[in-house]
């Protein structure tokens, strides 16, 4: 009985540490910030920076990215290259 209660006891205190490295295996090599606006460094960018950001993510793939992600950071990529479009040309 003993042996079994510390058993239990272990599985419960690595299941946690279990969750957290599936998490992080999950978004290995994955720019966060784009697809979830998560973790974002505290610096500013120019739409053309923004633009190739997701440009180069979105060429990743699905070796990187799920297709939900994909999609997501293909939604930014119009919306940046809609506003910059209406940016050159004068908000026509």
């Amino acid at each position: 009985m003993k042996t079994v209660s510390m058993i239990i006891t272990a599985l419960a205190l690595t299941a946690p540490l279990m969750a957290t490295a599936a998490g992080e295996k999950a978004t290995a090599g994955k720019d966060i910030c784009l697809v979830y606006a998560e973790n974002c460094p505290e610096q500013a960018e120019t739409i053309f920076e923004k633009i190739a950001k997701l440009q180069h993510e979105i060429a990743r793939g699905k070796g990187i990215y799920t297709p939900v992600e994909i999609a997501r950071l293909e939604n930014k990529l119009e919306e940046y290259q809609g506003l910059l479009g209406s940016l050159l040309s004068g908000g026509e």
